[in-house]
């Protein structure tokens, strides 16, 4: 069912034909329509609603308000000197390239972006998703802001967009899969385990991140790194968060 996006009263009809044409979402003008008359006349697609400084989306009987959610609170420690677990794994450098191929709400893109000081592509092939992600990280709070303008949001299969690129077109490619079990996660995970794909990573997709990546691979996974195990990689346990790991590979 095709996603719909629309404005509450201090929103810009204009970004919200913009989000709809980039990512294949319909735009609706309000028109004066109270939002429950919208959601009923939609038919129970989803509903993105593009106010000046927030988005929600309306979907199954839930609304789900775009934010940074935990990057904000990474972001904040970055900026104090402390190690993100991410940033740390994958030894980010300032002036790197990276591509999150599987970018979700963007919070390890976030703090790429933050640690490189350069943009960072982020492929998501949920439209519905990848509009919700961008109209978050357009609203930012101020200290999240300048990262937040260095995430390029893609709609793209990320199998068939890697094996598009040229060998070494980023340093470093981030992959996370989404988990097979469901651990104790917010709302925000409800919604992206909703419209992810659940298909495990393949060793095809990972050899084809390697050949784009010019220094290396992170695949992020669930302790204890069953599916990082059983593509032949090396868990290695996050220090600040025992519920993740890593695993590292060169090209």
């Amino acid at each position: 069912m095709q996603g719909v996006i629309t404005t509450a009263a201090s929103g810009d009809s204009g970004e919200a034909r913009d989000l709809a044409a980039r990512f294949g979402l319909r735009a609706e003008d309000r028109a004066g329509r109270s939002l429950s008359r919208v959601l009923e006349e939609t038919g129970g697609a989803p509903v993105l609603v593009l106010a000046a400084r927030r988005a929600d989306l309306f979907e199954k009987g839930r609304t789900f308000r775009a934010t940074a959610g935990m990057a904000y609170l990474r972001l904040l420690r970055a900026r104090r000197g402390e190690s993100d677990p991410l940033v740390a794994a994958a030894k980010l450098r300032r002036g790197e390239t990276v591509l999150d191929a599987t970018l979700g709400l963007a919070g390890d893109a976030l703090l790429a972006a933050q640690a490189t000081g350069t943009r960072v592509i982020g492929l998501e092939i949920d439209p519905v998703v990848a509009a919700f992600t961008l109209a978050g990280l357009r609203r930012l709070a101020a200290h999240a802001r300048e990262p937040g303008q260095n995430v390029e949001v893609l709609k793209a299969d990320h199998r068939e967009w890697l094996r598009k690129q040229p060998d070494g077109s980023f340093d470093v490619v981030l992959l996370d899969p989404m988990f097979r079990k469901a651990g104790d996660a917010g709302p925000l995970f409800d919604l992206l385990r909703a419209h992810a794909s659940h298909e495990p990573l393949d060793s095809g997709t990972l050899r084809e991140a390697r050949r784009v990546a010019r220094r290396g691979v992170l695949v992020k996974d669930a302790s204890p790194g069953h599916e990082l195990r059983r593509l032949g990689l090396v868990p290695r346990i996050s220090r600040r968060s025992a519920a993740i790991a890593f695993g590292w590979t060169g090209p």
